[in-house]
């Protein structure tokens, strides 16, 4: 059974999607010279897996996080706006003389930080790979929390209201997000916060339709690369819903500190020590947009 994917969904991801590859677009690292791993058991006669063996500190590829997918550049030259071409120069993969391999002779798989080939690469085969990956890990799930070291942010919409906003067909839609932040030391949570608030106050987003997914497939490639090596003819689809009226709006944003004992107890008899508690904090605010029906 298939179903349409709801509004609220594609408003949730559209989110994430701002909040990753827009507000955070200056907290991406960069990962040199790192060594592939052939993977066996991954590999079969058509397909060769390479992980790439990163000694980084958070893991580039824990949950939330994983390697860079556009262009976007930081610092000064951050734009704030998501792409749509599979990038071209935040991965780039070396054969065993060091020389560039081009990137149509193989897949990335992004959350997992591997690169694949057929076998048939007329440059030889992967053995070290330069990428760009996100410092931050963004999740929208509390389980996931404990998965990934600091720093993490948790989004979290929590509460609906709907209300007329003309005569006949027609509502205004609001939507109570808190964005929880889980720092490793106080100036890196600040330094979150800042950007965060920065990125919401008086700033608007698209709320796109995804009828192709994400930008992401199951396997971590970029939708479509499987079937597909041309990236130009393969980008992001970023249509809008077609229901809603102009984009999502961010009101009433605040932000707290949030200070709680390192030490938990979630029952008599156990104790939990939670670092993550040690430099936490909420930007919260309001999202609205309008639809015809």
């Amino acid at each position: 059974m298939t179903s349409e994917m709801t509004l609220l969904r594609k408003e949730d991801l559209s989110l994430y999607y701002y909040i990753k590859n827009s507000i955070l677009c200056d907290f991406i690292e960069q990962d040199l010279n790192v060594q592939l791993e052939y993977m066996e058991l991954m590999s079969t006669t058509n397909s060769y897996v390479f992980e790439a063996q990163s000694v980084a500190d958070p893991n580039p590829v824990e949950h939330g996080r994983g390697w860079v997918y556009f262009d976007t550049s930081s610092g000064t030259n951050c734009s704030g706006d998501m792409s749509t071409i599979e990038q071209s120069s935040r991965v780039v993969v070396y054969n065993v003389n060091g020389e560039i391999i081009p990137d149509d002779e193989y897949m990335i798989d992004y959350i997992d930080g591997r690169v694949i080939t057929s076998g048939t690469t007329s440059s030889g085969l992967p053995a070290a790979v330069d990428y760009y990956w996100n410092y931050v890990a963004v999740v929208d799930e509390w389980s996931a929390v404990e998965a990934a070291k600091a720093p993490v942010l948790v989004i979290d919409i929590y509460g609906s209201d709907k209300e007329g906003y003309q005569l006949g067909p027609g509502k205004k839609v609001i939507r109570k997000v808190d964005i929880h932040v889980f720092a490793s030391s106080p100036a890196e949570r600040n330094d979150l916060v800042d950007k965060l608030f920065d990125g919401f106050y008086l700033k608007s987003s698209p709320i796109f339709d995804f009828p192709e997914g994400g930008v992401l497939d199951y396997d971590g490639t970029f939708y479509g690369r499987r079937e597909n090596m041309n990236k130009v003819t393969t980008p992001f689809n970023r249509t809008r819903v077609s229901n809603v009226i102009g984009n999502m709006e961010f009101n009433k944003v605040t932000s707290r500190h949030v200070n709680l004992p390192l030490i938990m107890t979630r029952g008599t008899d156990e104790v939990m020590l939670s670092d993550l508690n040690a430099y936490r904090s909420k930007v919260s605010f309001e999202t609205t947009y309008y639809t015809h029906s």
